[in-house]
């Protein structure tokens, strides 16, 4: 053989070596893998049994479904939601952590104090239900509307006082006040519960609630002098809305579901698919209606519009 034809060989050889290493690397590599390829966790930043818990775990098993994957729930609550938002944001974005919180989580508290996120943190993933907030008071008041408070806080140089629960309420009212020129000082409460009962009591003039009224309401033991919401107070739909009345400030506060920002294209439009699945669940509807939260239920982009503005809203409110 000449040296010609021996390099024409090698080079042969080669070319063969070659094509089978290429061929053994393509077999030997894993098929692109779709999401999920594991379990999904919710961790929800209230405790058991809450309204965010509750509508979470109701939702696991149709998100499991449309998945193909369990979907864990864990309870980290604190802060308003605010743990479990600075958890979440902390994991990669690739899909497999959410958060469950309410939407001032967001949208309100990075406002009203030095936390460890942002509106901007987060990839919006869906909204079920809309706490039923209102203002509400005794029927012996003779009020109609929040208007009537108003105009009776005009006449009255001490103002009126009203049971708060939290610092959203607190800086609604405000807002308020100082539009209208009068004086309504927030008697601060450990909650919705004893909210209602100094009410009930007579010990304040009228309350914010976010639900808990709402059986002495149907009862006719309190009455809606306004909703928060940007829609009427289910049930009470011939009550105004803060909006209605002409108060550029609402109050659409929902359970939301979050992930960390920068999630992956098909990993984000798995989840939305399979909230969007979970949305016509029934014990999701049950709870929702059990719990008089109606049936607002947005996804993706939509709720990605309405949290930032909402966000704004608040930014300029607490300025």
């Amino acid at each position: 053989m000449t040296p010609g034809e021996n390099i024409m060989l090698a080079s042969k050889s080669l070319v063969l070596a070659a094509t089978a290493v290429a061929a053994f690397s393509l077999a030997m590599a894993p098929a692109y893998a779709e999401f999920p390829e594991k379990p999904v966790t919710v961790i929800v930043g209230f405790g058991p049994g809450g309204g965010v818990d509750s509508i979470t775990r109701a939702a696991a098993d149709a998100l499991s479904k449309s998945l193909g994957q369990s979907v864990v729930v864990e309870n980290q609550p604190g802060a308003g939601g605010g743990l479990a938002a600075t958890t979440v944001k902390s994991k990669p974005a690739d899909g497999y952590s959410l958060a469950g919180v309410i939407s001032t989580t967001i949208t309100f508290d990075p406002h009203s104090g030095n936390l460890a996120y942002s509106v901007n943190d987060f990839e919006y993933i869906a909204a079920f239900g809309v706490f039923p907030e209102a203002l509400v008071a005794l029927p012996s008041r003779n009020w109609k509307t929040f208007a009537d408070v108003v105009a009776e806080a005009k006449t009255n140089p001490d103002g009126l006082n009203y049971a708060s629960t939290t610092s959203l309420d607190r800086v609604v009212m405000a807002e308020i006040a100082k539009r209208e020129g009068i004086v309504v000082k927030p008697v601060p409460t450990k909650g919705g519960a004893e909210a209602v009962a100094q009410t009930l009591g007579g010990h304040v003039d009228f309350a914010y609630s976010s639900g808990t009224y709402y059986a002495h309401a149907k009862a006719g033991e309190l009455m809606v002098l306004a909703g928060l919401g940007t829609d009427p107070v289910p049930g009470f739909e011939s009550a105004p809305t803060l909006k209605s009345l002409g108060y550029e400030i609402s109050s659409v506060n929902m359970v939301l579901f979050i992930a960390p920002k920068g999630l992956p294209d098909d990993a984000k439009a798995a989840l939305i698919a399979a909230f969007d699945a979970a949305s016509t669940a029934q014990p999701v509807l049950d709870l929702l209606a059990t719990r008089n939260m109606g049936s607002f239920i947005v996804t993706g982009e939509k709720i990605d519009a309405l949290i930032h503005e909402q966000s704004a809203q608040f930014e300029a409110a607490v300025k």
